[in-house]
């Protein structure tokens, strides 16, 4: 509707009160129709600042969760290489414990094969004492001594 250029006929006193009238009419309709678009208009304006406050909330808390999330994570790998390095070097503390026990066992294993060398050298060396002395004896006898003793059975004692 074109305010500006709407006419009126002119009557003998002024305008035409009808025309007047039913113009002002159109114009009211025309005017309460725009204040009713623009009052839906605003309220789908407020109600797209509250979706669109409501995304930047979401988005702003899907942006705190996944900086949670990665700080989580990093702490998660941290305490993970902290317990594997724990780990290794519990294992590294094990294997050398078994190790020193093995040598400590090999150690006691060793002494005590040297102990019984010496004891079966020993022995040896008594044993060969005595056919050395026997050999000595028996070398040292005199022919009727000799005759003497073959009435003697090996084993018999003088």
């Amino acid at each position: 509707m074109d305010i500006r250029k709407k006419t009126f006929t002119a009557e003998k006193r002024g305008l035409a009160k009808a025309e007047v009238e039913e113009f002002i009419g159109e114009l009211a309709d025309e005017i309460e129709n725009l204040r009713k678009e623009r009052a839906q208009l605003t309220e789908k304006i407020a109600e797209l600042t509250r979706h669109v406050e409501a995304y930047e909330k979401t988005e702003q808390l899907l942006k705190d969760t996944l900086v949670t999330a990665q700080k989580a994570t990093n702490q998660l790998h941290e305490e993970a290489k902290k317990e594997a390095e724990q780990k290794a070097k519990l294992e590294a503390e094990r294997i050398k414990h078994d190790a020193q026990e093995q040598i400590r066992n090999v150690g006691d294993e060793l002494r005590a094969l040297k102990a019984k060398r010496a004891t079966l050298s020993d022995e040896v060396a008594g044993i060969a004492r005595t056919y050395l002395a026997m050999a000595e004896r028996m070398r040292d006898r005199t022919p009727n001594a000799e005759a003497a003793d073959s009435t003697k059975r090996p084993g018999d004692k003088n």
